[in-house]
Order: structure tokens, then C-alpha cells, then sequence
């Protein structure tokens, strides 16, 4: 937990140093020495994704160096701010000090989909999240006041904090998973994967428009994120203390964030309850915020080197077109609102439909899972299984009670509902055990006539209810 801390300080640091540098009123307010002009911003930040995509998926073995090292210039960085620089010199130290931030950016993602253990990535983007949103509240100079002298302090002890991190990270091709290759024969589970990627778009559109309303209202951000430290640190010890996966509690989450969409639409009468909106969309910022860990368990099921790249370029596409939608109702803030609040109550339907296979993909390995020590950061653990070509290895047997509900079935009917549980298609499962697609079919009805299931979702929720119950 102490080293998932340390890892924390990196989302400090970038937001911090967002707010302080990047932000137009930072100069006005004289957060900084010089009244600097971040002209390539923008330009610069799209090339660091765009290098940071390809460095995940041509040379992943080198990330954590490229880490330490970025870290470690950013450190200098930092520490140059303390220097009675001339207003060039501050200029390109700013921009080092966004390159180092942007470029690092995909690379968390990277670490937690690949290398975290499912327990880790929950304490990191629960707990450790909170900690970092909670300062980040601070930083705005909203609740209290912080000159430049005291953030420097404070940019120069994340760092501190964020390499040692990284020195303790191990290196090495051993300490990642072994990626899915053609040959392998493994098929992807589509209906997961699509449903996953489309939550973590949306997700990744409404971490960004949610800042985006509360910023129109004085303290208003400062609000938000304190809200998304308090339910991040309440989400980590429900799932702590009740067993409650943040998969289960997302919804509720998004429910409240989109509700706070609609308030902030009636604050425009009762400006009184602006603050309200602002908390209740902090709510649904807190399930924006886990973006890495919808793609724990597409790499246990399917493990893919594109699947870290592929969030972060749904990241960056989400940026682009909230940039257009902010432009299509400008001047229109009420329509806004009634969008922001649509597309959360989207966001709640996939989750209900594509939550039941998320679980059953975290769950289907729970007897291995539960022998293996949880990572915390010092020895990432090796999430992805090693990729067989036969379909056999797409399931497995999770418990031998005759209370689970699968051992009602035949060896080849469970078969095929494990990998239903899965989301794989018909098609796809047809491929996978060598029959026919109308054989499938005909497995399916009598599947769901044993088991008095009408769909693939209630059939997956039967399964993890019946192993989430067992593990309690």
C-alpha cells in the first residue's frame, strides 16, 4: 500500500501542475514568477500520447526505465523552479515538465493493466487515487492559499515519492505478461472487450466534462474532487470491509453523477444547489477515474499488448470530440447539462450489460487468485495466463461445490456457458470447440432451460452471484 502511495503522487503531480502552469488565470493570479504563455501545449501533449501508444507497443519491455528516467528529469525539473530563471529558461522548463507528465500519462495505464494484480489496481485506483484527488482539491487555491514557494515543495516530494516507485518496480521481459500472439489460436472475447472499451470511452468523455460544468462555478472543481477523494476512499473500504467489487458499486456512482447534471440544469433558478451538482457529479467522476482497470480483466481473459494503447487512444478521441461538443453548445449551457446527463445515463446501461462478464473474467481463476500474494508494486504480479491453442484452456473449473450452478450442466454445455459468461459470441464459440454455430444455438436454449435464465447477462450474474457469495 506504502509504494501504491508513492505511485499516487504521479496524478499529484500532473494535476498539479496542470492547475498551476496550464490554467489561464495562473498568471494573473501570480501563481508563478512570469507571466508565461504556453503556446504548444496542445501540440506537445498529442505527441507525447502518440509516443507513448507506440512505446507500449513496440518496446513495452523498456517502460519502467523510460519511467525512471522521465521521473527523474521531471525531478531536476522541478527542482529548477527553486533557480532564479529568466523567462526563456522558465518557458522550457515548463514544457519539459509537460512532456515528462504527458508522456508518462499512458504508461500508468500500461503498469496497472499489465503488471498490477486485480487487489492492487483496486487499492491504487481507490485509495491511492483518493489521496492524490484530495490534494489536488488543495493545489486549486480554492480551499486554501498556496504560493509558488510552497508548491514547489510539494512538485519536488511527489517526484521524490513517484521515483522511488520506480526504482523498486523490477525490469525485465519476466515481469510482464506473456502477450497473445496469432499463433496461439486464443480468441478474443468481443462481446466484453467492445463493452468494456465503450465504458472506458464514455468514462474517459465524462472525466472531462465533468470538470469541465463544475469549473463554471466559483469553488466549484475544489467541490468536485473532494467529492471524488471521499467516495474513492469510501469505494476502497466497501470493497475492503464488505467485499464489494467497484464494478458493482459503478452504477450507483454514475446514477448520482448524472442526477448532479441535472441539478446544476435546475441551479440555473436555485443557484444554491450549483454546489450540490458539483458534489453529486464528483460521484460519477470517481467511476471515470477507473479507465485502467476495465482493462484488468480483458487481460486476464484475453491477454493482448494493444489493450493498454487502445484506452488511451479512446482517451485522447474522447478529449478531441468533447472539444467539438463544448463548441456545439456554447452559448447553450441548459442543453449541455441535458447531454451530460444522457450520456451518464448511457454510461449506467452498458456497465449493467457488460458488468456480468467483467466479474466473471476476474472470477473464473478466484482458486489461483487467492494463492497469489498481492502485488504492492515492488513484485507486479503476472496477471495474464499463458496463452494455449486449445479452446480447453478459455475455461476453467472454479469450484467443486454442487451448488454452483454450471455443474447442472453436461461437461460440454458448461463448456460453452463459461465461455457465454465470457462474452465470446456464438460464432466465436463454435470456432473455439470445433462445432457447429446451430449446435451452439441449440446448447444455449437448453442451457438457459436448465438453469431458468432468459439471457446471457442473467446467466453470467447467476454465476458470479453463486461464486462471489462462495468466496465471502
Amino acid at each position: 500500500l506504502w509504494m501504491l502511495v508513492c505511485f499516487s503522487m504521479f496524478s499529484f503531480w500532473q494535476m498539479g501542475f496542470i492547475y498551476y502552469f496550464l490554467e489561464p488565470s495562473s498568471a494573473a493570479d501570480e501563481k508563478i514568477p512570469l507571466p508565461i504563455n504556453i503556446d504548444y501545449g496542445t501540440t506537445l501533449t498529442a505527441v507525447c500520447y502518440i509516443l507513448g501508444i507506440l512505446t507500449m507497443i513496440f518496446l513495452p519491455k523498456i517502460i519502467v526505465w523510460i519511467q525512471r528516467i522521465a521521473t527523474g528529469v521531471a525531478l531536476l525539473s522541478a527542482i529548477a523552479f527553486f533557480l532564479p530563471l529568466p523567462e526563456d529558461a522558465l518557458r522550457f522548463n515548463i514544457y519539459l515538465q509537460i512532456f515528462c507528465c504527458c508522456l508518462m500519462i499512458s504508461f500508468e495505464t500500461f503498469l496497472v493493466v499489465n503488471c498490477f494484480s486485480e487487489k492492487s489496481s483496486i487499492k491504487y485506483l481507490t485509495f491511492g487515487y483518493g489521496i492524490a484527488v484530495f490534494l489536488i482539491a488543495f493545489v486549486q487555491n480554492e480551499v486554501v492559499s498556496i504560493p509558488f514557494t510552497t508548491f514547489r515543495f510539494g512538485m519536488v516530494a511527489a517526484l521524490v515519492l513517484l521515483f522511488i516507485f520506480f526504482l523498486r518496480m523490477p525490469t525485465g521481459k519476466e515481469h510482464l505478461p506473456q502477450f497473445v500472439k496469432k499463433s496461439d489460436g486464443l480468441i478474443p472475447p468481443k462481446k466484453m472487450m467492445w463493452g468494456a472499451y465503450l465504458i472506458a470511452f464514455i468514462a474517459a468523455l465524462m472525466g472531462v466534462g465533468g470538470p469541465a460544468v463544475a469549473g463554471k462555478v466559483e469553488h466549484g472543481v475544489s467541490i468536485m474532487y473532494l467529492v471524488v477523494a471521499l467516495s474513492s476512499f469510501t469505494m476502497y473500504f466497501l470493497h475492503k470491509k464488505a467485499n464489494i467489487h467497484p464494478f458493482r458499486m459503478a452504477p450507483i456512482f454514475v446514477g448520482l453523477g448524472g442526477f448532479g447534471f441535472l441539478v446544476m440544469l435546475v441551479s440555473a433558478y436555485v443557484p444554491a444547489l450549483s454546489y450540490v451538482a458539483c458534489a453529486l457529479i464528483g460521484f460519477g467522476m470517481t467511476v471515470c477515474m477507473l479507465a485502467p482497470l476495465y482493462g484488468v480483466p480483458i487481460m486476464k481473459a484475453y491477454p493482448s499488448k494493444f489493450i493498454a494503447p487502445s484506452i488511451i487512444g479512446l482517451a485522447i478521441t474522447a478529449v478531441l470530440i468533447h472539444a467539438v461538443i463544448a463548441e456545439m453548445f456554447l452559448g447553450a449551457p441548459i442543453a449541455l447539462y441535458i447531454f451530460y446527463a444522457v450520456i451518464m445515463a448511457v454510461l449506467v446501461f452498458v456497465f449493467m450489460q457488460v458488468e456480468p462478464f467483467l466479474m466473471f473474467a476476474l472470477r473464473r481463476r478466484i482458486a489461483d487468485e487467492e494463492t497469489t500474494v498481492a502485488t504492492e508494486a515492488e513484485e507486479p504480479a503476472v496477471q495474464a495466463s499463458q496463452t494455449e491453442t486449445k479452446a480447453e484452456s478459455m475455461v476453467t473449473t472454479d469450484t467443486d461445490t454442487t451448488d454452483d450452478p454450471l455443474l447442472k450442466l453436461s461437461p460440454k454445455k458448461r463448456e460453452v456457458a463459461e465461455l457465454i459468461c465470457m462474452g465470446y459470441t456464438n460464432r466465436d464459440i463454435a470456432e473455439a470447440l470445433v462445432i457447429s454455430e446451430h449446435t451452439v444455438k441449440d446448447y444455449v436454449k437448453d442451457i438457459y432451460y436448465a438453469l431458468d435464465v432468459h439471457s446471457r447477462i442473467e446467466l453470467a450474474a447467476l454465476v458470479n452471484n453463486y461464486r462471489l457469495t462462495t468466496k465471502k
